[in-house]
């Protein structure tokens, strides 16, 4: 049976309008203050009041610090300590709560995330050091361009099968890294399945990061549904309002339609 996840900061009114919906799974995307002092106390009471809702909740690694996009083989000794201390944090509410956190390598705008023999060594050598933290507590994520992607024709064999890494697909940025090939698309999906635990559900035209409601772009979810229907996932759409989740709403109800089909 398909599900209904949706993306929420948890503050209340992004969360108040994401529980209206009565969602089978909320994740909750962090931001680096989140994660100390009275607001992970608040981080931590929200997450105790969504289980209790007997919803199921995953994190989201803070993407940015002091304004720069995260990236796990930073040049900048600031934010490289900070990726390692907030993962050593999140590790720590992992395991308390028995949830999962999702987390990139590095983002589309990270200055190190070039392919090339020297990054992949260094981003083997550092997810390797994040899984002595937590190994089951992180589900890795892919972006568009550069190592941590389906852009990469080695990101299988240089890191997901060697590290044994539990992903999460972000459909919608695998499409984009095949620049619109569905058959592509599928064929990876099919052969990443054993790794991949959840998923980001999110449509895309192809060109660009664009995070687009189910059914107005170009990616053809039907060969896609029975993936989903084994696997709890979110609609990561690009919202016109934050505290209104209804373009996540409306893809579920498209999802819903087409799997009846």
């Amino acid at each position: 049976m398909l599900k209904l996840g949706v993306k929420s900061s948890y503050h209340p009114e992004q969360l108040y309008d994401r529980l209206t919906y009565k969602p089978d799974i909320i994740e909750l995307h962090l931001v680096a203050d989140d994660l100390f002092g009275e607001k992970r106390k608040q981080l931590e009471a929200t997450i105790s009041m969504l289980k209790s809702q007997e919803c199921e909740v995953y994190l989201h690694h803070p993407s940015k610090y002091n304004g720069r996009f995260l990236d796990i083989i930073h040049e900048q000794r600031e934010d490289y300590l900070f990726y390692h201390l907030s993962t050593r944090i999140l590790a720590d509410i992992c395991a308390t709560h028995s949830i999962k956190c999702v987390i990139h390598p590095h983002y589309s705008r990270s200055n190190t995330s070039a392919i090339n023999k020297g990054n992949r060594d260094k981003m083997v050598h550092e997810i390797s050091r994040i899984l002595t933290y937590g190994n089951d507590s992180f589900l890795w994520e892919n972006s568009i361009v550069g190592l941590f992607t389906a852009e990469n024709p080695y990101w299988f064999e240089d890191f997901i099968q060697p590290l044994g890494l539990p992903l999460t697909y972000d459909i919608s940025h695998a499409f984009i890294s095949f620049k619109g090939n569905n058959q592509l698309l599928l064929e990876q999906i099919k052969k990443l399945a054993a790794y991949i635990q959840y998923f980001h559900v999110v449509d895309s035209k192809g060109q660009k990061h664009d995070g687009l409601p189910l059914g107005t772009g170009h990616i053809q979810w039907k060969p896609i549904i029975p993936y989903l229907m084994s696997r709890p996932y979110i609609y990561e759409i690009t919202l016109k309002d934050q505290t209104n989740a209804i373009e996540m709403v409306q893809s579920h109800t498209y999802l819903s339609c087409l799997s009846n089909q």
